[in-house]
C-alpha cells in the first residue's frame, strides 16, 4: 500500500510532523523555499515551559485595553488601518478573550504544553543534541509592588493544573541571578521550564537526522496545489510538480497564501515580533530566560549572545518593519544587566500566525480528502512543534489519538469556495514557516 506525503513548511511544525510521518512509515518529502527554521521559527524567547498556554487574548486583557488604546506600549502596538481593515477578525480576538471563551482556549492548550518538553527530549535523544536544552526554569520579574498576584485568572489556572510556582523576593531572584541589577523587588519561577540556547539550529538538526532517517528535503517555492482523483499535488515555481496521496500544509504564515491556490479562506492575522541580540558585558551571565513583565520585553541566554525579544504587534505579514519596540525596551534592558554592543547578528522580524480563539489548526482539511492542516500556533510554534507532529501524524496514520483534536479543527474558521476543485497556477509569496 502506498503512503507518500508531501509535508509544506520545515520550520518547527513542518519539521515534527515530518519527523513522525517518517517514523511511522510514511514515504515523507518535506518542501522549503528556505533552510529549515529560517523564518518564523529563528525568532523567539526559546522557552519551553508547559504553563505557557495562555494566549494574549485572556480576561487579562481587558484591564488593559485603555492603556493599549494609546498605542505606545511594548507589550502590545498595531496598525490601526491593519485594524480597521479587519475588524471582524479583531472582534472576534476580542470576544474569545472572555472569561468562559479563554478557559476553553486554555484547556485546549494545555494538552499542547504539557506533553511539549517531553516531546522535544524525544527528539533531542534522536538528533544528538539535547546539549542544546537547560532545565532551570522559567523566570519573571517585577520591578515594584507585589509581585505574583493569586487572583489573576492566569495564575487561577496554574493552580488548577498544578503549576509549580516558586515566589521570590529581590533576594531569592539575586540568589537565581547573580547579575540581575537590584532593581527587581519580586518575582516568581516557573519550575520545569527548560530554555534552548539556539531554537533555530535546533530545528535545523532535527530536519537533518529526518534527512538521515530516510526522509526527503526540496529546498524549492511552491507555486500551487490541485487534487485529481486520489493524488495530492503541488506545483513548484520551477516547473515540476510533486504528486502524493496525502498533504501537509505547515507553513506557518504562508499557509493562507499556499491554501487560497485550492480555493480555501484562512482568517489568519499576524502577531509580528521582533529580537536583536547582545553581547554580555564582562563577567555577566544568565543562566535562564527572564521576562521582565512591567517593561515587556523578553531576555535569554543564546549562543549568538542575550537575545532581547519584544512584546507583540498587530500588523500585515508583509509590512515594513517597526523597530520601535524593540527600541522603546533597550532602555530598561540596561538597567536590568549589563551588555555592551550588539552583535552582527541582524534584527529580526517575524510574524506569528493567528487565529481569533488563539487556537491553531491540526487536522483534516474541510471538503478535500487528502489535505491536511497544521499551523496558527502564535508564540507556541517552537515549543509545541514536536507534540502538534505527533498529534496529526496520528490522526494521518488512523491511529488511536493521544488528545482531544476537536478544539483545533480547521473546519472552525477555513472554508472552501463553492465550485474549488481543481487549482489553477497562483503563486504565493513563500512556504517557509
Amino acid at each position: 500500500m502506498s503512503k507518500s506525503i508531501i509535508v509544506l513548511g520545515a520550520g518547527s511544525i513542518g519539521v515534527a510532523t515530518a519527523t513522525h510521518l517518517l517514523q511511522r512509515g510514511w514515504d515523507v518529502t518535506m518542501v522549503d523555499r528556505e533552510l529549515p527554521a529560517s523564518e518564523t521559527s529563528y525568532g523567539n524567547a526559546g522557552v519551553i515551559n508547559g504553563a505557557s498556554f495562555v494566549p494574549l487574548n485572556n480576561p487579562g486583557l481587558h484591564a488593559s485595553l485603555a492603556k493599549y488604546l494609546r498605542n505606545n506600549t511594548p507589550y502590545l502596538r498595531y496598525n490601526w488601518p491593519y485594524i480597521l481593515k479587519n475588524i471582524p477578525w479583531a472582534l472576534q480576538f476580542l470576544q474569545s478573550s472572555k472569561t468562559r471563551a479563554s478557559r476553553i482556549t486554555c484547556d485546549a492548550l494545555h494538552q499542547l504544553t504539557t506533553p511539549a518538553l517531553d516531546e522535544h527530549k524525544a527528539m533531542m535523544q534522536r538528533a544528538g543534541n539535547m546539549h542544546r536544552l537547560s532545565e532551570k526554569g522559567w523566570l519573571k520579574v517585577y520591578r515594584k509592588g507585589a509581585g505574583y498576584d493569586e487572583q489573576s485568572f492566569e495564575a487561577q489556572l496554574y493552580a488548577e493544573r498544578g503549576i509549580d510556582i516558586q515566589k521570590l523576593d529581590a533576594a531569592g531572584i539575586h540568589d537565581l541571578e547573580p547579575s540581575l541589577r537590584p532593581i527587581f523587588s519580586a518575582g516568581y519561577l516557573v519550575s520545569g521550564a527548560a530554555c534552548i540556547n539556539n531554537p533555530s539550529m535546533l530545528i535545523r538538526e532535527y530536519a537533518e537526522q529526518f534527512v538521515k532517517d530516510g526522509g526527503k528535503l526540496l529546498r524549492e517555492n511552491i507555486k500551487s496545489l490541485s487534487f485529481s482523483g486520489n493524488q495530492t499535488h503541488c506545483h513548484l515555481e520551477n516547473g515540476k510538480q510533486l504528486s502524493s496521496d496525502q498533504l501537509v500544509v505547515a507553513a506557518g504564515p504562508w499557509s493562507g497564501d499556499i491554501l487560497a491556490t485550492a480555493g480555501f479562506t484562512v482568517p489568519m492575522r499576524f502577531e509580528r515580533g521582533y529580537h536583536a541580540h547582545y553581547h554580555f558585558a564582562q563577567g555577566e551571565t544568565l543562566s535562564r530566560s527572564v521576562h521582565d513583565i512591567e517593561s515587556g520585553f523578553i531576555m535569554s541566554p543564546m549562543e549568538q549572545g542575550l537575545r532581547i525579544t519584544t512584546g507583540v504587534e498587530l500588523n500585515h505579514r508583509d509590512a515594513p518593519r517597526n523597530y520601535s519596540q524593540l527600541e522603546q525596551v533597550m532602555p530598561s534592558v540596561h538597567e536590568a544587566i549589563g551588555i555592551t554592543e550588539r552583535t552582527d547578528d541582524p534584527l529580526w522580524c517575524g510574524a506569528r500566525p493567528t487565529f481569533p480563539d488563539s487556537r491553531p489548526v491540526i487536522g483534516p482539511a474541510p471538503g478535500q480528502p487528502g489535505l491536511w492542516m497544521a499551523f496558527g500556533h502564535h508564540h507556541i510554534g517552537v515549543m509545541t512543534g514536536p507534540i502538534t507532529g505527533k498529534a496529526l501524524a496520528e490522526q494521518i496514520s488512523s491511529e488511536s489519538l493521544s488528545m482531544d483534536m476537536k478544539p483545533f479543527s480547521p473546519a472552525r474558521y477555513i472554508q472552501r469556495k463553492r465550485g474549488a476543485g481543481k487549482s489553477v497556477a497562483k503563486s504565493v509569496a513563500k512556504s517557509s514557516a
